[in-house]
């Protein structure tokens, strides 16, 4: 029963079911997916039926709210024109009421899952929600006593694939592992979505097409 850890899918459906096709996820593994789900690819829409779809056949995905999520809670809040992706108007309530009812982090055994960051200047760096969103290059920072013997997952600044997987297979001495490795984005070794088996640590990534 593995646990796989998958973030920024930015509307790259296609791949990203082709991703799960290829682990071979099934209803007894575990999947985190750590924000953006929309935005910048082509089928927003679409990565969010696909996992309605899951999580209404009984799998197992646990999601985590990103930045871009909360950009469009914020958007029809205050009845303004989205960032990119706006839902139809009749997935419009459905779509606002998944997003706001989604987490900020998730503590599983051995590991913390968060979307960009953590604030590790406060005495509770779970307590900022903002920095969970929004934070880049707070790395330098991070506290490891307070990780205790955890990894810290996460997404929202993309990189080549090669780095990820570089970061991949040194995850347990750094306690650090950025995911994002810019499916949506069209800048070389980029345009890649990565799922990590967080048991075995093996990483398995596609290509957007």
């Amino acid at each position: 029963m593995p646990r796989y850890a998958i973030t920024d899918i930015h509307g790259c459906s296609f791949t990203f079911h082709r991703l799960l096709e290829r682990i071979g996820f099934s209803r007894t593994d575990e999947l985190y997916l750590l924000g953006d789900y929309i935005d910048r690819g082509p089928d927003s829409q679409g990565v969010l039926q696909h996992i309605w779809k899951l999580q209404g056949e009984g799998y197992q995905v646990h999601c985590l709210r990103g930045n871009h999520e909360q950009m469009l809670i914020d958007a029809i809040g205050q009845g303004r024109s989205a960032w990119d992706y706006m839902p139809d108007h009749q997935e419009r309530q459905q779509t606002l009421l998944w997003m706001s009812n989604l987490p900020y982090y998730l503590e599983i055994p051995g590991y913390v899952l968060v979307h960009a960051g953590l604030n590790f200047g406060l005495r509770d760096p779970l307590s900022d929600r903002q920095a969970m969103l929004w934070s880049r290059d707070w790395e330098a920072d991070v506290d490891r006593d307070w990780l205790g013997d955890r990894v810290l997952v996460y997404g929202h600044t993309p990189r080549a694939v090669t780095e990820v997987l570089e970061e991949i297979r040194d995850m347990r001495n750094r306690q650090l592992v950025c995911l994002d490795a810019g499916c949506a984005m069209p800048y070389d070794g980029m345009g890649y979505l990565v799922a990590l088996n967080l048991d075995s640590g093996e990483a398995t990534y596609l290509r957007k097409e």
